[in-house]
């Protein structure tokens, strides 16, 4: 019964991968009409706006109650986290963006080993290592290994992204998953806003095409309401550090997205480095449900990632 209520929770943060593997590439769409940070802006105000209708009174009933720092830190890191990723879509190849962003897989461990006092499982190694040989194949998969401000910009987004799952993880001992929700898309908006202020020039909206209006709607509907309400609802049920394992799938989305949609492909090497990537999510689940069947026999030691 555990672990098939395990896999119910993997299997949306699968679902996730799929939203944000399509909502990547049609980004650049956007982008031809408005700017990054302002197609941000516009993407969260109108999801913050649509989820503070629905759960706003609830929320504020529950942020009452509890301390900024139960949900500040999760809030801010998310919206770093997306503000950084789609900056990063403008400087290279969505395909590269897509798996530099599941660096988390690396990265969240170590940060639940401060954040959350939860010791740091030697069993995730191997998969971090492979994880970070991927990640140096998939760069070089041009022909020479090639890291710029899109590649940089990725890789900060996997950290902030780690942060939001540990921290979030944390505060969903005091806040309910929808609430966590609603501080995440306010102030991922409420950043957004001021970067377009003070880096771009005022919006156009007349020149704002048909076509990237639709794909902001998806992006504020689907990869920002829906998608932060399905990872904050996993985080529930099973560890930030198998959330940020199944989230490697989103590659993979992403990359088939990117070639019907756009036509980018990866070399052979380029997909050598995403094979090991996956590679990582295999091992790395196995493990954490290997964990949760030992633990609910009463026989294992370890902690969970």
């Amino acid at each position: 019964m555990l672990q098939n209520k395990q896999v119910l929770y993997i299997f949306l943060i699968i679902l996730q991968g799929l939203i944000f593997g399509i909502g990547n590439p049609i980004t650049t769409i956007a982008y031809e009409s408005v700017t990054p940070f302002w197609c941000m802006a516009i993407r969260f105000v109108i999801a913050a706006g649509i989820l503070l209708l629905i759960a706003g009174r609830s929320a504020w009933q529950e942020l009452k109650n509890t301390r900024p720092v139960n949900w500040l830190p999760a809030s801010i890191s998310m919206a770093l986290a997306y503000i950084t990723s789609n900056l990063a879509l403008k400087y290279t190849d969505v395909t590269i963006v897509g798996f530099l962003m599941s660096l988390s897989v690396v990265f969240t461990p170590l940060l639940a080993l401060f954040i959350l006092r939860r010791r740091y499982s030697i069993a995730v190694l191997p998969a971090q290592f492979l994880a970070i040989v991927g990640l140096y194949l998939l760069c070089s998969g041009g022909g020479g290994f090639h890291f710029g401000w899109g590649e940089l910009l990725a890789i900060l987004c996997s950290l902030c992204m780690a942060g939001s799952l540990v921290w979030a993880e944390d505060g969903l001992a005091y806040l309910s998953p929808l609430t966590i929700t609603v501080t995440q898309l306010v102030i991922s908006a409420i950043l957004a806003v001021g970067g377009a202020l003070l880096f771009e020039p005022t919006v156009t909206f007349s020149a704002i095409t048909p076509a990237a209006w639709w794909v902001i709607l998806y992006l504020a509907i689907l990869s920002s309401i829906v998608s932060y309400f399905l990872q904050n609802a996993a985080l529930e049920h099973i560890s930030s550090g198998i959330v940020a394992l199944t989230q490697c799938f989103e590659p993979v989305f992403t990359a088939a997205a990117a070639f019907l949609i756009l036509g980018e492909q990866l070399t052979f090497v380029g997909w050598g480095g995403a094979a090991l990537i996956l590679l990582c999510i295999v091992y790395g689940n196995y493990i954490e449900m290997r964990v949760l069947a030992l633990s609910a026999l009463g026989k294992a030691d370890a902690p969970p990632l």
